[in-house]
C-alpha cells in the first residue's frame, strides 16, 4: 500500500464507514471513459455512484485497498 494510512481522505473514512454499517460490501474499481473510478459495492450486487476517479490504475488500486482495510480494521459500527 503505497498510501500512508494518516494520508486518507475523508470519502475513504466515509465509505469505510458505510462498508461496515453493512449497507457495502466492499470497494470496487471500473474504467469509465478513460479514468479509473472507486465506487462501493450493494450488497444486492448494484455499484454506487463514483467515489473517486483517478488517470492511474494504481492510485485507484490503493484508494480502493485502503478504503478496504479501514473496513476491516476499524471496530464495527455497533461499538459507537
Amino acid at each position: 500500500m503505497a498510501m500512508k494510512l494518516s494520508d486518507t481522505q475523508r470519502w475513504q473514512r466515509n465509505l469505510a464507514s458505510l462498508i461496515r454499517s453493512g449497507l457495502l460490501t466492499k470497494a470496487e474499481i471500473s474504467e469509465s471513459n478513460g479514468l479509473f473510478t472507486v465506487h462501493g459495492v450493494y450488497t444486492d450486487g448494484s455499484h454506487s455512484a463514483p467515489v473517486a476517479k483517478y488517470g492511474d490504475i494504481r492510485r485507484a488500486e490503493d484508494a480502493a485497498d485502503t478504503v478496504n482495510y479501514l473496513a476491516r480494521s476499524s471496530p464495527p459500527i455497533e461499538t459507537n
